[in-house]
């Protein structure tokens, strides 16, 4: 599959007769020629300069080359009753998917690949039994995974599923024996969980109002359950309505975690961190 975003698009506007872009969102580079007005990939397929113009137009959709023509990746789902896209976030930075409106990283002031990298940093060193609650787009599984003995990661969210199947910075996630790919509800899954197996343990919910029981005292009673003796964890919150209902979701996470007998606790980048003593 060909993928292209605005930041590709743009390349195409340079109307050389070839040239090398990226058609999997920053990964590898492949040759195009352009031939009387139309732009040739390598399997044959014909787009023209305005297909470009519409890719660029809709600057935060990324588009797969299909029939000769460009196709958005998003879907809606009747199921959940939201809309699922990915994002691009740079020429050769990995997209963040974008569920009804609200980003899954934070892409404002850094790449998606950034803000995974940082998470993780909160666990260092980041090895032997990983516990990633929420896989979303697989970034931090895929991460963990390359110091990690092995990786366990959760997703509720079939639709999820079906976007990581499109996405080239997802594969790992399919491919790698490290990762153990499980579609299930983390909340009913980590009671079938051994207790004191996971050296490390991220925890990247979705919104409170979207996953209450993920920020429920019974859930971080299993999470300190299944964390082993000097193991870590990193809970990600994020700041919602810290600014204009007074309301703080770290100051209450913190307690929490601390009722279940998480220690060294500290409020650090977008979330709280702690160690099982």
């Amino acid at each position: 599959m060909y993928i292209l975003s605005k930041f590709q698009a743009k390349v195409f506007l340079l109307e050389r007769k070839e040239f090398s872009v990226s058609l999997d969102l920053g990964l590898t580079k492949t040759k195009i020629q352009f031939v009387d007005g139309f732009f040739i990939f390598p399997d044959g397929q014909k787009i023209t300069i305005d297909h470009i113009k519409k890719i660029i137009k809709k600057d935060t959709s990324c588009f797969s080359i299909e029939n000769n023509d460009i196709i958005k990746l998003s879907l809606f789902s009747d199921d959940t009753n939201k809309y699922y896209k990915l994002m691009p976030t740079g020429i050769d930075t990995p997209p963040t998917l974008e569920i009804s409106g609200i980003r899954m990283h934070v892409t404002k002031s850094m790449s998606a690949e950034e803000d995974t990298k940082k998470k993780i940093s909160f666990v260092e060193p980041c090895f032997g039994y990983v516990l990633d609650t929420c896989t979303g787009l697989g970034y931090t599984a895929i991460l963990a995974s390359h110091t990690a003995r092995q990786v366990f990661t959760y997703e509720i969210d079939e639709n999820c599923v079906e976007v990581q199947k499109i996405n080239p910075w997802s594969k790992e996630l399919f491919n790698n024996p490290k990762i153990k790919m499980n579609i299930g509800d983390i909340f009913l899954e980590i009671k079938k969980l051994k207790n004191n197996f996971f050296d490390r343990i991220i925890h990247d919910p979705p919104r409170l109002t979207f996953a209450t029981v993920l920020y429920s005292q019974g859930f971080y009673d299993e999470l300190f359950r299944v964390l082993k003796h000097k193991g870590k964890i990193y809970h990600y919150t994020g700041h919602p309505g810290s600014k204009n209902r007074g309301v703080h979701l770290q100051d209450n996470v913190l307690k929490r975690m601390q009722r279940s007998g998480f220690k060294n606790l500290k409020k650090v980048f977008n979330g709280v961190s702690g160690e099982k003593i």
